[in-house]
């Protein structure tokens, strides 16, 4: 009898999932948010902030504008990975939402010891080398993710400490609330490449 009644299940197959109404999205959306920021708090107590960075995304994901206690969170998790740019990017969401003096202080700080970069080349082939690595533990992680992104990916739109810099063998310059250091090598690799005519 277990096995007609298994057989007639099988048979049957799965429901047609029935479509959700945009109230009823909107609120297993705002669920899932509040899920979410519980665990951000939650692993943030830890330091666990690879998994706060995680979260996040997966929050973000939601669709439900992210609070400024997230935010704040947020850009702390982006801080201990090296990603400045994403620090000031949340910190900029969050003083959106209320001014606040600590974050001002922050991003006053990061204004004033980042530049901003875009350097590109081909992966394997390009690296990013400090002429001489800062002593600031948020700086030094920093440079070790702009390095690591340039290794994976041979791409790196970000913030960068102050300083002086090789990039293949270009040396490049880094300076605060100056204009974006921009390099492609993979542009200048293909115009060396064309033939004369």
């Amino acid at each position: 009898m277990l096995i007609v009644l298994l057989a007639l299940a099988a048979l049957a197959g799965e429901p047609e999932p029935v479509p959700l109404t945009p109230e009823e999205a909107a609120q297993r959306g705002a669920a899932e948010y509040y899920r979410l920021s519980q665990t951000l708090v939650e692993l943030a107590s830890r330091n666990a902030w690879a998994g706060v960075e995680r979260t996040f995304l997966a929050l973000v994901a939601t669709g439900v504008p992210p609070s400024f206690d997230d935010l704040l969170t947020a850009a702390h998790a982006a801080r201990s990975i090296g990603n400045t740019a994403a620090v000031r990017a949340r910190l900029l969401q969050a003083n959106g939402l209320h001014e606040d003096p600590s974050v001002l202080d922050w991003l006053y700080e990061l204004d004033n010891a980042y530049g901003t970069v875009s350097l590109a080349g081909n992966v394997g082939v390009v690296s990013l080398q400090p002429a001489t690595m800062p002593f600031n533990p948020d700086q030094v992680a920093s440079v070790t993710f702009a390095q690591r992104t340039i290794e994976e990916t041979g791409v790196f739109d970000g913030l960068l400490p102050q300083g002086t810099y090789t990039f293949s063998d270009r040396e490049i310059v880094v300076r605060p609330r100056v204009s974006t250091v921009k390099i492609d090598v993979r542009t200048d690799e293909k115009v060396k490449r064309r033939p004369k005519p």
